[in-house]
């Protein structure tokens, strides 16, 4: 097979930017560059039906599954034995124009390319878009590429109702996209997939690329301190049981924790006080805490510090407390020679490039379980993502997409 080499063969950038902003235009939020195309909407729909037009027009064999995943690829055996990329294409309410969408279209630019090249590969390619990644309208997130490896049946899929009351099977049926495809169906020879960072490291350090080793572990809990509450005249400092104070410094200690530390990250990001008035001093606070950490042990020290912290501190607050452990998702590890393959490709094109964990998950993380699977990460401004102002440049995204070509080229030498 002739391989694919340097700026010999490269992805059109100019395509890729205008499809992307062709998809964009579906669901547009006015008066910004962003999207909302929620999952099973029409909006949704449409975006569907307009990706698959470009696949078909490019020759592919499209298959559909029973959760509505679509996967198109140069082989009529569909997957089997491909070397497969992709993403997703649904948004949050008010997303951007990037997320999800880089990685389908990026996948739909790496095959026409290589048409347009002539290039015999040994192995299929294949490009999918995985059902409600975003998982702002259907519970769970990443429910597509979870139900195709087996973790969540197609029964259970299908009987997820919404915040709306309505149903994932009822709404795939009305948009037109619950396909005859089973679900887990076969298994690629490996996948990719292409992503805006979502962070601010690459844009800070001036790298071009990602090669992403797996995603960082999550656990979140819930904290709930007891106090009395009081008149905020009368009770001196000293006798209070300040539920807030205790908060404060509950959380001010375990980021005092992780800031001693090479790696991890920690948010509070939801908070309820009770009374929630000015003048009393309050009795009830219950707080969120979402932790990561690229590494399981790591993980497990942190909750035991963290829960060390809170008890000491509560004590010292006259508080009682309560921890209630909500989810744990170990670290995602990818596969070694997907890592070493994209980082090779970007070597090979003399892009900037460090190996870095995934802060948030992706549907490669889903993927991973089954299938040999990397990740390529092209940085955003200002790490900003899932939101209208979410924006990467023609350069970035060219050069993103392009490890993806030499990547997947790669695989399917393998």
């Amino acid at each position: 097979m002739e391989p694919l080499r340097g700026p010999l063969v490269a992805i059109n950038g100019d395509r890729l930017l205008q499809r992307i902003d062709e998809l964009a235009q579906i669901g547009a939020i006015p008066d910004t560059n962003g999207s909302s195309r929620l999952a099973f909407t029409d909006a949704d729909r449409e975006g569907r039906d307009l990706v698959v037009t470009w696949m078909r027009d490019l020759g592919l064999h499209v298959t559909i599954d029973t959760v509505g995943n679509v996967i198109a690829s140069t082989s009529e055996n569909g997957a089997a034995d491909a070397v497969m990329a992709g993403s997703h294409i649904d948004t949050v309410g008010t997303g951007g124009r990037y997320d999800g969408n880089l990685g389908v279209l990026a996948g739909l630019e790496v095959i026409e390319a290589t048409f347009a090249a002539g290039i015999d590969l040994k192995r299929p390619l294949a490009v999918a878009f995985f059902s409600n990644e975003a998982g702002s309208r259907f519970p769970p997130d990443m429910m597509g590429s979870l139900a195709y490896v087996g973790g969540m049946s197609v029964e259970e899929v299908l009987n997820v109702e919404g915040a709306d009351g309505s149903r994932v099977g009822d709404e795939l049926d009305r948009i037109g996209y619950r396909g005859t495809a089973p679900c887990p169906g076969v298994t690629p020879h490996a996948f990719l997939e292409l992503h805006i960072e979502q962070g601010p490291v690459l844009e800070n350090e001036s790298l071009d690329i990602g090669v992403v080793t797996g995603a960082q572990g999550q656990m979140t809990m819930d904290v709930t301190l007891q106090g009395v509450a009081g008149h905020a005249g009368t009770v001196p400092m000293r006798l209070r049981a300040d539920a807030l104070a205790c908060a404060s410094e509950i959380i001010s200690q375990c980021r005092s924790i992780l800031l001693k530390k090479e790696d991890g990250v920690m948010t509070v990001g939801t908070m309820d006080v009770e009374p929630n008035s000015r003048s009393t001093i309050p009795s009830k606070v219950v707080f969120g805490m979402d932790i990561r950490n690229p590494h399981s042990e790591s993980l497990e020290q942190l909750k035991n510090q963290f829960t060390q912290a809170i008890s000491s501190i509560s004590q010292k607050h006259h508080c009682t407390n309560n921890v209630e452990i909500r989810s744990f998702k170990p670290p995602t590890e990818f596969d070694d020679s997907c890592i070493e393959v994209i980082e090779s490709a970007a070597k090979k094109l003399q892009y900037g490039y460090k190996r870095m964990p995934s802060g948030a998950f992706h549907d490669a993380c889903m993927v991973n379980e089954i299938i040999p699977t990397g990740m390529i990460f092209t940085p955003c401004l200002n790490g900003v993502s899932h939101h209208p102002s979410e924006y990467a440049s023609q350069e970035q995204l060219f050069k993103g997409a392009n490890t993806l070509l030499h990547s997947l080229s790669e695989l399917c030498r393998k």
